[in-house]
């Protein structure tokens, strides 16, 4: 049933003002328990509907001024909004409303000196090279979060097979881009590094530098949420494969402690992260658990997609990561939180709330604190705001909603049948029973500097060759 008018394209300017509770229905397995939760639900939606007319010159200041990286953290988020509005309500008005949006992007889609198709704009203003501050670049994160979105909704609309039917022409389309493009690319230009020891993992960002250093948990996370849309939108076991790389370095990095686990923001993975001007050194200057709980909350996403695709991490690992949670990071004062970074420090320099609605689900008192109380009522007063109440509030949306209500019914892993069709295959068992051999938690300090991690030069040599 289509319960709002047909939108014609600029038609949806200003129309989450002109939403009404009454107009929206959402599935019977979204739990609108209050008006309070519908309120926050009618707002979101509306900011999804806006996003399907960005404003064209905003557009291009992203790709002239701003930093085409800004695609990953908020234009493509932004248009992610209209995927979650489907899976709340079932509406195919809002896959249609997407493919609006997303149409504006596609429009600006490039043709590489390699023959690849992507988005290319200049750096971030940190970036910016001083004697060539128009230098386009492309941007790894922000392929990768293209990624995400458009599998999301090609494997969403294939949910609907008449919609699918339909649509067979944009499915395509999306999945060429994505599976000959997006994905390939980063390959063949030298950015991913099998790992002897460990999985395996991406490294340089927006530079074309493939010996740049590896990427940090937070920003692999993206690369493993991508991947696993993709999986799901095509089927092909090479990317839930590829995402369960990154896991299992991940993993691998994992520190337990005393119940809980502790783990650094960024590692070295290889020799390529050894600093050029001094080999005793490594390109990142410091090693310390995340001090930003955004950066927290998507490093720690690794395991919990993984986990609810039943795949590398298990209840023991959830309860671990609930302790770190409830014992290090959050004060567990329901009307006066305080929170601090996984170690349980606190300065200055560690900001935000360390606090995961994604996990939030497997503890009873993370899920009442989440969403009935102190964070139920932020999502109340910032529900006017297309930033707090849209882009921000998107991660939130799908757990209380979509999630939960299938962990608290008592299905803790929604997405096992992945895991199960996967591993049916006795090639990818066989992969994914030699993976687990290197995704195990371990006491070592992490290396300070390249002589801890390549005691022998030969070693660091076939690593990175192989």
């Amino acid at each position: 049933m289509k319960l709002l008018p047909r939108l014609l394209t600029g038609a949806c300017v200003a129309l989450a003002g002109v939403l009404h509770a009454d107009a929206i229905a959402y599935r019977d397995s979204v739990p609108v328990a209050n008006d309070d939760d519908r309120a926050v639900l009618d707002a979101f939606v509306g900011h999804a509907v806006s996003a399907a007319t960005p404003n064209e010159d905003k557009i291009d200041k992203v790709f002239k001024e701003d930093g085409v990286e800004m695609l990953a953290w908020i234009d493509f988020k932004n248009l992610n909004l209209l995927n979650t509005a489907y899976e709340l309500t079932g509406d195919t008005q809002y896959l249609d409303l997407f493919k609006q949006g997303m149409q504006h992007y596609l429009d600006r889609v490039t043709v590489f000196t390699d023959g690849y198709r992507g988005w290319s704009g200049v750096t971030i203003p940190p970036r910016k090279p001083k004697d060539n501050p128009d230098k386009q670049v492309e941007e790894i994160q922000s392929t990768f979060r293209g990624i995400y979105v458009l599998a999301r909704w090609v494997a969403l609309a294939k949910s609907a097979p008449d919609y699918a039917a339909a649509n067979e022409a944009t499915i395509k389309e999306y999945l060429d881009l994505c599976e000959n493009n997006l994905f390939p690319k980063w390959d063949a230009r030298g950015y991913w590094t099998m790992l002897t020891h460990a999985g395996g993992v991406y490294h340089g960002l927006d530079y074309p530098d493939s010996r740049g250093v590896s990427l940090s948990f937070e920003k692999l996370s993206i690369m493993v949420e991508g991947l696993l849309a993709l999986h799901d939108a095509s089927g092909k076991p090479l990317y839930l494969k590829r995402a369960l790389q990154i896991g299992a370095w991940y993993k691998s990095n994992l520190i337990p402690k005393d119940g809980h686990y502790e783990w650094m923001s960024w590692v070295p993975a290889g020799p390529w992260d050894i600093n050029p001007d001094n080999p005793e050194k490594w390109k990142v200057g410091w090693m310390a658990p995340d001090p930003n709980a955004g950066w927290y909350i998507t490093a720690q996403s690794i395991a919990l997609n993984l986990y609810q695709r039943g795949l590398l991490f298990d209840d023991a690992d959830i309860d671990m990561f609930v302790k770190t949670a409830t014992t290090m990071c959050w004060n567990g004062d329901m009307e006066n939180p305080e929170f601090r970074n996984v170690a349980g420090e606190t300065s200055k320099w560690i900001k935000g709330e360390f606090f995961s609605d994604q996990l939030a689900p497997y503890d009873q008192k993370m899920s009442t604190f989440g969403f009935e109380g102190y964070r139920a009522k932020q999502a109340l007063a910032d529900k006017d705001s297309s930033w707090k109440g849209g882009i921000q509030r998107n991660d939130y949306i799908e757990a209380k909603f979509l999630m939960r209500p299938q962990i608290d019914a008592g299905t803790k892993q929604p997405l096992a049948n992945v895991g199960e069709t996967f591993l049916a295959d006795d090639a990818n068992r066989a992969f994914y029973e030699r993976l687990k051999t290197f995704a195990v938690p371990t006491n070592a300090a992490p290396p300070t500097s390249p002589g801890m991690m390549f005691a022998d030069p030969a070693l660091a040599a076939k690593a990175y060759n192989e």
